[in-house]
Protein backbone atom coordinates (compact mmCIF):
# COMPACT_ATOMS: atom_id res chain seq x y z
CA UNK A 1 0.00 0.00 0.00
CA UNK A 2 2.79 2.35 0.82
CA UNK A 3 4.51 1.50 -2.50
CA UNK A 4 1.50 2.49 -4.27
CA UNK A 5 1.04 5.92 -2.48
CA UNK A 6 4.64 6.85 -3.43
CA UNK A 7 3.91 5.83 -7.28
CA UNK A 8 0.66 7.83 -6.99
CA UNK A 9 2.35 10.92 -5.90
CA UNK A 10 5.08 10.40 -8.63
CA UNK A 11 2.61 10.07 -11.30
CA UNK A 12 0.83 13.09 -10.22
CA UNK A 13 3.59 15.24 -11.38
CA UNK A 14 4.88 17.36 -14.86
CA UNK A 15 7.01 16.04 -17.24
CA UNK A 16 9.71 18.31 -15.80
CA UNK A 17 9.18 17.35 -12.34
CA UNK A 18 9.73 13.82 -13.30
CA UNK A 19 12.70 14.41 -15.35
CA UNK A 20 13.85 16.26 -11.84
CA UNK A 21 13.44 13.07 -9.72
CA UNK A 22 14.82 10.45 -12.52
CA UNK A 23 18.08 13.26 -12.74
CA UNK A 24 18.14 12.97 -8.42
CA UNK A 25 17.51 9.04 -8.51
CA UNK A 26 20.36 9.12 -11.04
CA UNK A 27 22.79 11.19 -8.75
CA UNK A 28 22.08 8.63 -5.68
CA UNK A 29 23.04 5.81 -7.75
CA UNK A 30 26.51 7.50 -8.70
CA UNK A 31 26.79 7.87 -4.53
CA UNK A 32 26.40 4.16 -4.60
CA UNK A 33 28.98 3.94 -7.24
CA UNK A 34 31.32 6.26 -5.72
CA UNK A 35 31.08 4.36 -2.28
CA UNK A 36 31.52 0.36 -3.32
CA UNK A 37 34.33 2.04 -6.02
CA UNK A 38 36.75 4.24 -3.19
CA UNK A 39 36.09 1.41 -0.61
CA UNK A 40 37.37 -1.08 -3.50
CA UNK A 41 40.69 0.93 -4.31
CA UNK A 42 41.17 1.95 -0.94
CA UNK A 43 40.97 5.53 -1.47
CA UNK A 44 39.60 6.20 2.39
CA UNK A 45 39.73 10.03 2.43
CA UNK A 46 37.34 10.12 -0.82
CA UNK A 47 35.46 7.07 1.24
CA UNK A 48 34.95 9.56 3.93
CA UNK A 49 33.71 12.13 1.42
CA UNK A 50 31.11 10.66 0.10
CA UNK A 51 29.16 11.43 3.40
CA UNK A 52 27.49 14.08 5.05
CA UNK A 53 29.70 15.50 7.91
CA UNK A 54 27.80 13.80 10.56
CA UNK A 55 27.33 10.94 8.38
CA UNK A 56 25.90 7.68 10.27
CA UNK A 57 27.48 3.46 9.25
CA UNK A 58 25.25 1.35 10.97
CA UNK A 59 26.41 -2.31 10.54
CA UNK A 60 24.68 -3.40 13.63
CA UNK A 61 24.42 -2.79 17.42
CA UNK A 62 27.96 -3.01 18.23
CA UNK A 63 29.37 -1.63 14.90
CA UNK A 64 28.39 2.10 14.80
CA UNK A 65 30.42 5.06 13.18
CA UNK A 66 29.36 8.74 13.26
CA UNK A 67 30.97 11.20 11.48
CA UNK A 68 33.61 12.18 9.56
CA UNK A 69 36.38 11.82 11.62
CA UNK A 70 34.67 7.98 13.33
CA UNK A 71 34.10 6.86 9.48
CA UNK A 72 37.71 7.71 8.66
CA UNK A 73 38.93 5.91 11.86
CA UNK A 74 37.11 3.07 11.17
CA UNK A 75 37.78 2.32 7.65
CA UNK A 76 41.65 2.80 8.61
CA UNK A 77 42.16 1.15 11.50
CA UNK A 78 39.34 -1.04 12.38
CA UNK A 79 40.90 -4.69 12.49
CA UNK A 80 37.92 -6.78 11.08
CA UNK A 81 37.28 -3.73 8.81
CA UNK A 82 37.66 -2.62 5.15
CA UNK A 83 41.96 -2.75 5.47
CA UNK A 84 41.75 -6.65 5.42
CA UNK A 85 40.22 -6.91 2.10
CA UNK A 86 41.23 -3.69 0.28
CA UNK A 87 42.18 -3.68 -3.19
CA UNK A 88 40.41 -7.59 -3.26
CA UNK A 89 36.78 -6.44 -3.34
CA UNK A 90 33.99 -5.65 -4.95
CA UNK A 91 31.12 -3.45 -3.20
CA UNK A 92 28.14 -4.48 -5.07
CA UNK A 93 24.89 -2.67 -4.56
CA UNK A 94 21.39 -4.49 -6.10
CA UNK A 95 17.75 -4.13 -6.60
CA UNK A 96 17.39 -0.62 -6.09
CA UNK A 97 14.21 0.87 -4.36
CA UNK A 98 15.08 4.80 -4.26
CA UNK A 99 13.03 7.67 -3.35
CA UNK A 100 13.47 11.30 -3.62
CA UNK A 101 11.49 14.09 -1.12
CA UNK A 102 13.56 17.53 -2.03
CA UNK A 103 16.86 17.66 -0.76
CA UNK A 104 16.30 13.99 0.72
CA UNK A 105 16.52 10.95 -0.25
CA UNK A 106 16.31 7.42 0.47
CA UNK A 107 17.13 3.45 -0.52
CA UNK A 108 16.80 0.31 0.35
CA UNK A 109 18.93 -2.45 -1.41
CA UNK A 110 20.51 -5.57 -0.81
CA UNK A 111 24.91 -5.25 -0.59
CA UNK A 112 27.14 -8.18 -1.05
CA UNK A 113 30.79 -7.33 -0.62
CA UNK A 114 32.80 -9.99 -3.08
CA UNK A 115 36.48 -10.63 -2.11
CA UNK A 116 38.93 -12.22 -4.24
CA UNK A 117 40.85 -15.07 -2.03
CA UNK A 118 43.99 -17.86 -2.95
CA UNK A 119 40.62 -20.61 -4.00
CA UNK A 120 39.08 -17.57 -5.93
CA UNK A 121 36.23 -15.18 -5.66
CA UNK A 122 33.54 -15.57 -2.44
CA UNK A 123 30.73 -13.83 -0.48
CA UNK A 124 32.75 -11.56 2.06
CA UNK A 125 29.76 -10.50 3.26
CA UNK A 126 25.79 -9.66 2.09
CA UNK A 127 22.75 -8.40 3.90
CA UNK A 128 19.94 -5.39 3.82
CA UNK A 129 20.42 -1.64 3.75
CA UNK A 130 18.80 1.38 4.68
CA UNK A 131 20.77 4.37 3.36
CA UNK A 132 19.73 8.30 3.45
CA UNK A 133 21.16 10.70 1.78
CA UNK A 134 20.99 15.01 1.93
CA UNK A 135 21.53 16.94 -1.31
CA UNK A 136 23.78 20.12 0.25
CA UNK A 137 25.29 22.61 -2.26
CA UNK A 138 23.82 20.50 -5.47
CA UNK A 139 25.48 17.50 -4.11
CA UNK A 140 23.77 14.09 -2.48
CA UNK A 141 26.28 12.50 0.19
CA UNK A 142 25.47 9.82 2.72
CA UNK A 143 23.73 10.63 5.71
CA UNK A 144 23.05 6.90 6.80
CA UNK A 145 23.62 3.65 6.11
CA UNK A 146 22.08 0.69 8.16
CA UNK A 147 23.16 -2.79 7.27
CA UNK A 148 21.40 -5.68 8.86
CA UNK A 149 23.04 -9.32 7.89
CA UNK A 150 20.81 -11.82 5.26
CA UNK A 151 17.79 -13.58 7.63
CA UNK A 152 18.79 -11.53 10.49
CA UNK A 153 15.75 -10.08 13.16
CA UNK A 154 15.97 -6.88 11.40
CA UNK A 155 16.01 -8.61 7.51
CA UNK A 156 14.13 -6.22 5.09
CA UNK A 157 13.08 -2.91 5.43
CA UNK A 158 9.41 -1.76 5.43
CA UNK A 159 9.50 -1.26 1.49
CA UNK A 160 10.88 -4.19 0.47
CA UNK A 161 8.26 -6.03 3.42
CA UNK A 162 5.26 -4.15 1.34
CA UNK A 163 6.87 -4.79 -1.92
CA UNK A 164 6.51 -8.57 -1.61
CA UNK A 165 3.60 -8.39 0.72
CA UNK A 166 3.65 -9.06 3.94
Amino acid sequence: KEIDEIWRKSSRRGGSARVKELEDKEAVRDVLARYGFTADLGLSKEWVDVWTEDGVYDLGPEDKAAGSDALLYDIITNPKGHKTIENRSQHTVVNHFIRVDGDRAWAEAYSIVFVRGDEGYYPWTCGYNHFEFERKDGRWRLALRLRRPVGGDEWGGKVIKAFAGE
